[in-house]
């Protein structure tokens, strides 16, 4: 049985109340890869603890960004798929337990390959020392090759899209909530909007509440656990249908524009202008659902974080739960 001061320091971990390491203190570890939470943040196991990651030096387009925030995240899982090990040199612990390092895996650093790929950009306001040039230069060849996030003629960096975005939170997006193509689809309104409703009115107390404080059951913490589990489902179930939306509706304005192409070849100008109105209609369509899509990702990737901290917030209570026994 573990000591009562070895269950004390994770207990201590587990809620969060890590110290701060200075700068100047570094850690290394080799942990295993959980999942990847976005394109710069991911959870992995060090010492037999889940913990919280985020790329030192770099910046990663948000989930609610568009397409870029999608790819920057898969370009991470590629790079980190789960069940890898990874190297984590961390150069600083917040008060929160978010581990801020660089991160290795069998190929290199994998800070510098989001840069080098454009799927990150550099976070110059916490790029300091030697690792300045070589990082700047990283996310300098990207640019020239216009890779990535650089293929936008302006792209907004991650830092002034989280500063100006209107909307306050990741599922408060309109596009999921009243696009025409959710009031035209019952049952994927429906799954968005019981995944929505779960984290806008359940999420913070389910996932922020400190067990040990409020006193709350395990038994409680698993029930909503399990309700969690069941919003990712039902999240990734609507995300499914809405797949097939988009491609079905793709592939009817590349339909539209074949006709119109034929149209053309036999100087029928008139058929031609009509199929061309109703290629760009469905393209708006597409588009339109595209953009719920990267909601409905937002919210499942949210939902996997939730689901990790509060497995997390279930084992600290077992551990308290046994130092009381």
């Amino acid at each position: 049985m573990a000591s009562r001061t070895s269950l004390l320091m994770m207990a201590a971990v587990l809620s969060g109340s890590w110290f701060v390491l200075p700068a100047a203190a570094q850690s290394s570890g080799t942990a295993r890869v959980r999942s990847v939470v976005d394109g710069d943040t991911f959870w992995a196991d060090l010492n037999g603890r889940p913990t919280r990651f985020r790329l030192a030096y770099v910046d990663a387009p948000e989930l609610t960004q568009g397409r870029w925030g999608r790819l920057s995240q898969e370009a991470l899982q590629s790079l980190l798929p789960p069940g890898s090990l990874v190297q984590v040199d961390t150069l600083y612990v917040t008060p929160e337990g978010l581990h801020i390092a660089q991160v290795y895996n069998a190929e290199g650093l994998v800070n510098l390959e989001m840069l080098r790929q454009g799927q990150a950009v550099v976070y110059e306001r916490f790029l300091y020392g030697a690792n300045r040039e070589r990082y700047l230069e990283a996310q300098e060849l990207a640019q020239a090759a216009r890779r990535g996030f650089w293929q936008q003629r302006n792209p907004v960096m991650p830092w002034e899209f989280r500063e100006t975005a209107a909307q306050t939170s990741a599922f408060a997006g309109s596009n999921v909530l009243d696009g025409s193509f959710l009031r035209e689809n019952p049952a994927a309104a429906a799954g968005v909007g019981i995944a929505t409703a779960v984290v806008m009115v359940g999420l913070s107390k389910l996932l922020w509440r400190k067990p040990s404080r409020q006193r709350v059951s395990i038994r409680q913490m698993e029930r909503d656990l399990k309700q969690l589990q069941r919003s990712l489902a039902t999240t990734l179930a609507s995300r499914k249908q809405l797949e097939r939306q988009y491609d079905q509706l793709l592939q009817k304005a590349e339909d539209w524009f074949v006709r119109a192409q034929k149209a053309s070849q036999h100087d029928q100008d008139e058929l031609a202008r009509q199929a061309l109105v109703q290629r760009n209609q469905h393209m708006s369509a597409a588009e339109a659902v595209r953009k719920s899509l990267d909601e409905v990702e937002a919210q499942a990737a949210t939902l996997r974080e939730g689901i990790s901290r509060l497995e997390s917030q279930i084992a600290l209570a077992k551990l308290e739960r046994e130092m009381n026994n």
